[in-house]
């Protein structure tokens, strides 16, 4: 008798399509296997969950796909329902408590990360996608001086210029009478930020009326796909391989994102091509650190990969707190007083230069502001997954075997009661107590050996973008308001809401 449990679903599909007549049963046959064996026998088992969700991973694609709810959000009813532990996948496992997130990632840990989700950020390979840590951890090096403080502060006058071109936008804006789009232009700016900075090159975002960038827009309209994509790896592979012309015209709204990304290929083949090009920039950029070792060289596909990675991380953690704190600031008379008074003091006459990085990051309220407003928008609010070592570990007072697949989304960290009170509510002032030690729960940069590599940078964005536009602009929303931050899980938060705008007008003095 033929045993299907020795085969893989690949390995049955690929007989099926050679025309064994008894391939597409024995496929069933497996599947219905599997589906007792993850309900009864699987070392999980005995956690608790939805039993669809402990059978088989269509659980979370009939919530994410078909239901287009996000699991982040429904890990919130699990919790109420089954407790501290939620079993979400046959080998999946999802804590509550906030200590379970510093006993999954902490600096000592080097897990792996689970493929099933990070497989969506690559084609080939990236930074990101690298299973192991200790491979991972060699590729990440090779750009961790790019991302250092020391040359942050060194570079800063790029944020700067992106900054003063989105103002000259701005003003565009005021002197037609026409709203401004935070949303837009936060974007705009952390786009062309991130580009000057890794590639020497702006898009030039910021510059476009209406803050209506395509690759902007394209990037937005692009993420509901990766939960696509999370479920479906051959779709991506189909997807991503085919030729950006047929793309454009089967999805015009992704034009600018396939645009970016030939505009990276190009990138790529020509530094290879021509090392003098990168000796004649004024910069040291990522093709300069990827590329220096000659013995060890990534693949073209690679490097566009860790290119395309750059920009799409470098967009959203910092454009979207800065628009969620603009928009609770705006709504809050004596909060936006407060803000202002610091920034008077620290910014005395409007028309001189801002003042540097180092000295803004000095000022209380402004950081109590900044830090409010990234935990009110978590940065990635999808379960980061990672694999447990073979030797088990404990999380949560939990015995978790070798093998499986653990996580924590950031919302369980940022909303939790027993950290933050009123943990909903936006209030700045409660990080300037100073019996208070919230700064280990500010999680939306990540924590541990595999967390956001841009921190650094994301820091500088925060401080200077919020820094300018409300000392250079007297604003006021323009009929929205906190209610309207209203967004779905697709790994990172997608704004769901109405456009976030203003009507803002130039400070004088």
């Amino acid at each position: 008798m033929l045993d299907v449990t020795s085969f893989q679903p690949s390995e049955l599909l690929a007989l099926a399509a050679k025309g064994a007549p008894w391939a597409a049963l024995s496929y069933v046959v497996y599947n219905a296997v599997m589906v007792v064996y993850n309900l009864h026998f699987h070392p999980l088992a005995k956690f608790p969950g939805p039993r669809w969700a402990a059978a088989s991973g269509w659980w979370q694609v009939y919530v994410e796909l078909l239901k287009q709810e996000s699991l982040s959000k429904k890990l919130l009813d699990l919790h109420e329902e089954y407790g501290d532990v939620v079993r979400i996948a046959p080998n999946q496992l999802h804590f509550s408590r906030p200590s379970a997130y510093n006993e999954i990632y902490n600096v000592k840990n080097r897990w792996d990360r689970d493929m099933a989700l990070y497989h969506i950020f690559a084609d080939e390979r990236s930074t990101l996608t690298i299973p192991d840590y200790t491979t991972a951890k060699k590729r990440r090096d090779l750009t961790t001086f790019l991302f250092s403080r020391k040359n942050i502060i060194a570079m800063q006058h790029l944020v700067q210029q992106c900054l003063d071109t989105a103002c000259e936008n701005i003003d565009t804006h005021i002197k037609e009478g026409k709203p401004v789009s935070i949303f837009k232009a936060f974007r705009c700016c952390a786009a062309d930020v991130i580009c000057t900075m890794c590639f020497a090159r702006s898009m030039n975002a910021t510059s476009e009326p209406g803050f209506n960038a395509p690759v902007v827009t394209s990037i937005h309209a692009a993420f509901p796909v990766i939960m696509v994509f999370k479920h479906f790896r051959l779709l991506q592979a189909i997807i991503t391989k085919a030729p950006a012309a047929l793309m454009r015209h089967l999805a015009p709204e992704l034009g600018g994102l396939m645009q970016m990304r030939q505009m990276l290929t190009d990138q790529v083949k020509e530094a290879k091509a021509n090392p003098q090009v990168l000796h004649d920039l004024q910069q040291v950029t990522i093709y300069h650190e990827l590329l220096k070792d000659p013995e060890n060289v990534p693949s073209d596909v690679s490097l566009r990969d860790e290119a395309v990675l750059y920009v799409t991380a470098g967009m959203d953690t910092s454009s979207d707190a800065l628009t969620l704190g603009t928009v609770n600031i705006l709504s809050r008379p004596e909060l936006h007083a407060e803000l202002l008074r610091e920034l008077v003091a620290a910014w005395p006459n409007v028309d001189d230069a801002p003042p540097r990085y180092e000295q803004i990051e000095k000022l209380p309220y402004l950081t109590a502001v900044l830090k409010e407003s990234l935990r009110m928008s978590h940065g990635v609010v999808q379960p980061m997954t990672r694999v447990v070592p073979k030797e088990g570990a404990r999380i949560s007072g939990y015995s978790i075997p070798g093998g499986s697949v653990v996580a924590i989304s950031n919302i369980f960290v940022h909303w939790s009661k027993e950290i933050f009170a009123d943990a909903r509510a936006f209030k700045p002032e409660r990080w300037l107590d100073p019996e208070a030690d919230l700064d280990p729960w500010l999680v939306a940069f990540s924590k541990g050996p595999r967390s956001c590599l841009g921190v650094n940078l994301g820091w500088c964005e925060l401080y200077m973008s919020m820094a300018t536009l409300f000392r250079r602009y007297d604003m006021k929303l323009n009929g929205v308001g906190p209610s309207d931050l209203k967004w779905r899980d697709v790994y990172l938060p997608l704004h769901i809401g109405p456009d976030l705008t203003v009507i803002a007008k130039r400070r004088t003095v």
